[in-house]
Protein backbone atom coordinates (compact mmCIF):
# COMPACT_ATOMS: atom_id res chain seq x y z
CA UNK A 1 0.00 0.00 0.00
CA UNK A 2 1.38 3.38 -1.09
CA UNK A 3 3.03 5.36 2.44
CA UNK A 4 1.49 8.67 2.53
CA UNK A 5 4.63 10.62 0.73
CA UNK A 6 4.31 8.56 -2.50
CA UNK A 7 0.71 9.21 -2.47
CA UNK A 8 0.83 12.68 -2.51
CA UNK A 9 3.27 12.45 -5.52
CA UNK A 10 0.93 10.61 -7.11
CA UNK A 11 -2.16 12.44 -6.57
CA UNK A 12 0.05 15.24 -7.32
CA UNK A 13 1.18 13.85 -10.51
CA UNK A 14 -2.55 13.23 -11.85
CA UNK A 15 -3.06 16.71 -11.18
CA UNK A 16 -0.32 18.55 -12.88
CA UNK A 17 -1.13 16.42 -15.69
CA UNK A 18 -5.05 17.78 -15.88
CA UNK A 19 -4.43 21.27 -14.48
CA UNK A 20 -1.12 22.33 -14.75
CA UNK A 21 1.58 23.37 -12.55
CA UNK A 22 0.21 26.48 -11.40
CA UNK A 23 -3.57 25.47 -11.84
CA UNK A 24 -3.02 23.12 -8.76
CA UNK A 25 -2.25 24.17 -5.06
CA UNK A 26 -1.35 22.37 -2.20
CA UNK A 27 -4.66 22.04 -0.88
CA UNK A 28 -5.95 20.68 -4.11
CA UNK A 29 -3.12 17.49 -3.67
CA UNK A 30 -3.80 17.21 0.51
CA UNK A 31 -7.98 17.08 -0.20
CA UNK A 32 -6.53 14.71 -3.13
CA UNK A 33 -5.12 12.31 -0.51
CA UNK A 34 -7.97 13.34 1.45
CA UNK A 35 -4.92 14.93 4.14
CA UNK A 36 -4.91 18.16 5.90
CA UNK A 37 -2.55 20.35 3.85
CA UNK A 38 -0.71 21.46 6.47
CA UNK A 39 0.26 17.63 6.49
CA UNK A 40 1.80 18.28 3.20
CA UNK A 41 4.67 19.51 4.61
CA UNK A 42 5.62 16.66 7.01
CA UNK A 43 6.64 15.25 3.60
CA UNK A 44 7.60 17.60 0.78
CA UNK A 45 8.99 21.48 1.69
CA UNK A 46 6.68 23.03 -1.26
CA UNK A 47 5.08 22.24 -4.28
CA UNK A 48 8.26 23.25 -5.95
CA UNK A 49 9.85 19.70 -3.89
CA UNK A 50 6.76 17.40 -4.91
CA UNK A 51 7.34 18.06 -8.71
CA UNK A 52 11.04 17.56 -8.38
CA UNK A 53 10.34 14.45 -6.33
CA UNK A 54 8.21 13.58 -9.35
CA UNK A 55 11.00 13.92 -11.79
CA UNK A 56 13.66 12.36 -10.01
CA UNK A 57 10.64 9.31 -9.15
CA UNK A 58 10.32 9.13 -13.38
CA UNK A 59 14.27 8.43 -14.05
CA UNK A 60 14.19 5.90 -11.69
CA UNK A 61 10.85 4.13 -13.42
CA UNK A 62 12.11 4.57 -16.77
CA UNK A 63 15.76 2.92 -15.69
CA UNK A 64 13.84 -0.01 -13.94
CA UNK A 65 11.79 -0.25 -17.32
CA UNK A 66 14.36 -0.48 -20.06
CA UNK A 67 16.11 -3.36 -17.16
CA UNK A 68 13.21 -4.92 -17.49
CA UNK A 69 12.59 -5.05 -21.25
CA UNK A 70 16.03 -6.07 -21.66
CA UNK A 71 16.47 -2.97 -23.85
CA UNK A 72 19.96 -2.20 -24.69
CA UNK A 73 21.44 0.58 -22.83
CA UNK A 74 24.90 2.53 -21.19
CA UNK A 75 27.61 3.50 -23.38
CA UNK A 76 27.01 4.25 -27.13
CA UNK A 77 29.60 2.73 -28.21
CA UNK A 78 29.42 -0.99 -26.60
CA UNK A 79 25.43 -0.65 -27.04
CA UNK A 80 26.18 -0.28 -31.00
CA UNK A 81 27.57 -4.29 -30.60
CA UNK A 82 24.48 -5.03 -29.39
CA UNK A 83 21.84 -3.41 -32.02
CA UNK A 84 24.27 -5.06 -34.44
CA UNK A 85 23.79 -8.64 -33.05
CA UNK A 86 20.08 -8.53 -33.27
CA UNK A 87 17.32 -7.99 -36.62
CA UNK A 88 14.58 -6.01 -37.44
CA UNK A 89 12.61 -7.78 -35.41
CA UNK A 90 14.42 -7.69 -32.49
CA UNK A 91 14.35 -3.65 -33.20
CA UNK A 92 10.90 -3.61 -33.87
CA UNK A 93 10.15 -5.69 -30.16
CA UNK A 94 12.42 -2.76 -28.41
CA UNK A 95 10.45 -0.22 -29.96
CA UNK A 96 7.08 -1.60 -28.67
CA UNK A 97 7.85 -2.22 -25.27
CA UNK A 98 8.61 1.34 -24.96
CA UNK A 99 6.46 3.41 -27.07
CA UNK A 100 4.01 0.66 -24.72
CA UNK A 101 5.83 2.03 -22.27
CA UNK A 102 5.03 5.90 -22.43
CA UNK A 103 1.90 5.12 -24.20
CA UNK A 104 0.10 2.35 -21.01
CA UNK A 105 2.35 3.11 -18.11
CA UNK A 106 0.38 5.48 -15.92
CA UNK A 107 3.04 7.30 -14.10
CA UNK A 108 4.81 7.67 -17.32
CA UNK A 109 1.75 8.82 -19.21
CA UNK A 110 1.24 11.09 -17.08
CA UNK A 111 4.28 12.61 -16.63
CA UNK A 112 4.72 13.16 -20.26
CA UNK A 113 1.64 15.19 -19.64
CA UNK A 114 2.45 17.13 -17.22
CA UNK A 115 5.77 18.30 -19.29
CA UNK A 116 4.03 18.48 -22.08
CA UNK A 117 1.70 21.52 -20.86
CA UNK A 118 4.35 22.73 -18.08
CA UNK A 119 6.94 23.42 -20.73
CA UNK A 120 5.97 26.65 -22.29
CA UNK A 121 4.91 28.04 -18.45
CA UNK A 122 8.30 27.05 -16.64
CA UNK A 123 12.00 27.13 -18.34
CA UNK A 124 12.89 24.62 -16.08
CA UNK A 125 9.68 22.83 -16.71
CA UNK A 126 10.79 23.07 -20.32
CA UNK A 127 14.58 22.47 -19.73
CA UNK A 128 13.60 18.70 -18.39
CA UNK A 129 10.87 18.26 -21.40
CA UNK A 130 13.84 19.04 -23.59
CA UNK A 131 16.57 16.81 -22.27
CA UNK A 132 13.84 13.83 -21.29
CA UNK A 133 12.09 13.65 -24.45
CA UNK A 134 14.13 15.36 -27.40
CA UNK A 135 17.93 16.50 -26.94
CA UNK A 136 18.52 13.60 -24.37
CA UNK A 137 17.07 10.91 -27.28
CA UNK A 138 18.21 12.24 -30.09
CA UNK A 139 21.97 13.11 -28.48
CA UNK A 140 22.05 9.38 -27.58
CA UNK A 141 20.80 8.06 -30.99
CA UNK A 142 23.30 10.50 -32.62
CA UNK A 143 26.12 8.18 -30.87
CA UNK A 144 24.66 5.19 -31.36
CA UNK A 145 24.44 5.88 -35.16
CA UNK A 146 27.57 6.91 -35.12
CA UNK A 147 28.95 4.57 -33.53
CA UNK A 148 27.45 1.79 -36.21
CA UNK A 149 28.20 3.92 -39.15
CA UNK A 150 31.98 3.20 -38.25
CA UNK A 151 31.57 -0.06 -37.58
CA UNK A 152 30.06 -0.55 -41.14
CA UNK A 153 26.19 -1.55 -39.66
CA UNK A 154 24.92 1.74 -41.46
CA UNK A 155 25.58 3.74 -44.50
CA UNK A 156 27.67 6.85 -44.42
CA UNK A 157 25.17 9.78 -43.64
CA UNK A 158 24.78 12.38 -40.62
CA UNK A 159 24.21 10.36 -37.19
CA UNK A 160 21.90 13.09 -35.75
CA UNK A 161 19.91 13.73 -38.78
CA UNK A 162 19.42 10.14 -38.96
CA UNK A 163 18.38 10.23 -35.73
CA UNK A 164 15.84 12.87 -36.33
CA UNK A 165 14.57 10.83 -39.15
CA UNK A 166 14.32 7.79 -36.31
CA UNK A 167 12.73 9.01 -33.71
CA UNK A 168 10.31 11.93 -34.50
CA UNK A 169 8.49 9.70 -36.27
CA UNK A 170 7.86 7.60 -32.99
CA UNK A 171 7.32 10.85 -30.81
CA UNK A 172 4.85 11.73 -33.35
CA UNK A 173 2.99 8.49 -33.02
CA UNK A 174 2.92 8.73 -29.36
CA UNK A 175 1.34 11.57 -29.44
CA UNK A 176 -1.05 10.69 -32.32
CA UNK A 177 -2.67 7.93 -30.35
CA UNK A 178 -2.39 8.96 -27.01
CA UNK A 179 -6.31 9.31 -26.60
CA UNK A 180 -6.75 6.39 -29.37
CA UNK A 181 -6.05 3.30 -26.98
CA UNK A 182 -8.77 1.81 -28.79
CA UNK A 183 -6.06 1.45 -31.83
CA UNK A 184 -2.98 0.46 -30.34
CA UNK A 185 -2.45 -2.57 -32.55
CA UNK A 186 -3.01 0.45 -35.33
CA UNK A 187 0.15 2.18 -34.04
CA UNK A 188 1.82 -1.05 -33.43
CA UNK A 189 1.58 -1.61 -37.38
CA UNK A 190 2.79 1.92 -38.37
CA UNK A 191 5.95 1.85 -36.08
CA UNK A 192 7.10 -1.65 -37.58
CA UNK A 193 6.79 -0.50 -40.68
CA UNK A 194 8.59 2.82 -39.91
CA UNK A 195 11.38 0.59 -38.58
CA UNK A 196 12.14 -1.63 -41.31
CA UNK A 197 11.85 0.96 -43.87
CA UNK A 198 14.31 3.28 -41.67
CA UNK A 199 16.53 -0.51 -42.00
CA UNK A 200 16.70 -0.79 -45.53
CA UNK A 201 17.24 2.84 -46.14
CA UNK A 202 20.13 3.06 -43.93
CA UNK A 203 21.82 -0.57 -43.42
CA UNK A 204 25.09 -0.91 -45.70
Amino acid sequence: MENTKEAIMIKALTLFADRGFEGVSVRDIADAVGIKAASIYNHYKSKEDIFNSIIDEMSKRYEEAIEKMQVPHGEAKSVADRYMEGTTESLISICNSIFLYFLNDEFASKFRKMLTIEQFRSTRTGDVFQSFFLDGALEYQKELFHSMIAKGAFKEYDPYVMALQFYAPIFLLLSKYDRLPDRQDEALDTLAKHVKQFCSLYNA
